[in-house]
């Protein structure tokens, strides 16, 4: 398959989150070594709204409705549907996916997300960062016993034993031939479709991430990428050590700021 662009920055975003949108936006501005090519995916309705806050120009809009006909809701679950769709724009053989409540706090180049050879770097990880903090917030192992029970029921599918491990750290590289071969090779044969998937386990980088150990993908595994407050104490503690923008930079590209908690724009 040939593509637009090699690599990309990817965001599906929606007039709600436009004034989180906004701060990636001058983050990309700013940071963005290599002029990567950054293009947001909207509904049709919304680009007036983002073409007033944003300006017209520094990014590339594809549509919802031309990527699933599920546009009637901007729910978590279709946003998991727009970006495993992503791939049949042909648009870019590899997208770095960034959501609207995160932002860049350091330049960043190609070589952070695909080493010079063409390796691509893959988050792999065993979500520790929220896993540890789940018996403060909710008094119990609740999370834990999700993130095992999404996980391991994935990796049966695809005969993988082990750990299971967690394929994001918010903002994530992903490669459109690993989401085309989990399309062509494992739905097709299965009469499945992506929405099936995700209805049986909604967890698009799973879904990733077991499928690309299953063909036998070339990668580098990494941490996350960007600092992420995933609840309301992890900022606290994080503002009572002293953190900041600066400090956080020497070991991430970026900050999610969780909007799931009512967090501030930034941090």
């Amino acid at each position: 398959m040939s593509y637009k662009h090699e690599l990309i920055l990817f965001c599906k975003s929606y007039r709600n989150d436009i004034d989180r949108a906004k701060i990636l936006f001058d983050s990309i501005q700013k940071h963005n070594v290599d002029k990567l090519p950054f293009y947001f995916s909207i509904p049709k309705a919304d680009l007036p709204l983002f073409e007033s806050k944003l300006g017209a120009t520094g990014y590339e809009v594809v549509f919802d409705e031309d990527l699933t006909s599920l546009v009637n809701t901007q729910s978590h679950f279709n946003q998991q549907l727009f970006k495993m769709e992503f791939y049949k724009t042909q648009i870019a053989k590899y997208f770095f996916l960034v959501d609207s409540d995160m932002y860049f706090i350091r330049d960043f180049s190609s070589t952070d997300f695909v080493t010079e050879d063409g390796i691509p770097y893959m988050t792999m990880h065993e979500c520790k960062d929220v896993l540890e903090y789940s018996p403060f917030i909710f008094g119990d192992d609740r999370m834990k016993d999700w993130f095992d029970s999404e996980r391991l029921a994935i990796m049966e599918l695809f005969n993988r034993k082990g750990k299971p491990y967690d394929y994001s750290g918010s903002a994530n590289l992903y490669i459109s031939s690993v989401f085309e071969g989990l399309f062509e090779n494992y739905c097709k044969p299965n009469n499945l479709t992506f929405l099936d998937l995700l209805k049986f386990k909604s967890s698009e980088n799973t879904w990733y991430g077991e499928y690309a150990l299953f063909s036998g993908l070339k990668f580098y595994p990494c941490a996350p990428m960007f600092k992420t407050f995933h609840y309301k104490l992890q900022y606290d503690i994080c503002k009572s050590l002293g953190l900041t923008e600066q400090s956080i930079s020497k070991n991430y590209l970026g900050i999610t700021m969780q909007s799931n908690w009512n967090s501030p724009l930034k941090y």
